[in-house]
């Protein structure tokens, strides 16, 4: 992918404080060098400190915007290669998805209602067979920190 098509519009300077105007004209010079060390994070499985912190600036969808969801959500660039090119793969294999039967985020069809749906169900059936059941829930949020 290049690095070019990721700047899709006139945008302010980061915490670089590099204009967009310098980053589309030098896009072709960065692909390179900036892929291999995605590639790099990747392999080594390491996420520099510098790649989590950023500025973000909310952008809305309506003028005044009232509630947070009257803002455009984030891009999240780097997740999404990483769920489409690694997760998503391992989900779906046939020798592997029998292991994922109750996983529901990175699917398409996954959402939290569906994890919901899922959770009552399977604690309905167990109760009609036992006095109790003990929940466990856990939640990961990797990409979450800003």
């Amino acid at each position: 992918m290049s690095f070019a098509c990721w700047i899709k519009s006139n945008t302010s300077a980061g915490l670089d404080n590099l204009p967009h105007w310098f980053l589309q004209l030098a896009a072709s010079s960065f692909s390179l060098p900036l892929g291999h060390l995605f590639n790099l994070s990747l392999k080594k499985s390491i996420v520099p400190t510098q790649w989590k912190t950023s500025i973000i600036t909310p952008v809305p969808k309506v003028n005044p915007p009232l509630t947070c969801s009257d803002y455009r959500p984030i891009s999240r660039l780097t997740e999404k290669t990483i769920v489409k090119d690694f997760l998503y793969p391992i989900l779906v294999h046939p020798d592997h998805c029998h292991l994922f039967h109750d996983q529901f985020a990175f699917r398409p069809t996954g959402s939290t209602t569906a994890a919901l749906i899922y959770i009552l169900h399977t604690l309905t059936k167990l109760l009609q067979t036992n006095d109790y059941v003990h929940v466990i829930a856990l939640e990961t949020v990797a990409f979450e920190t800003v």
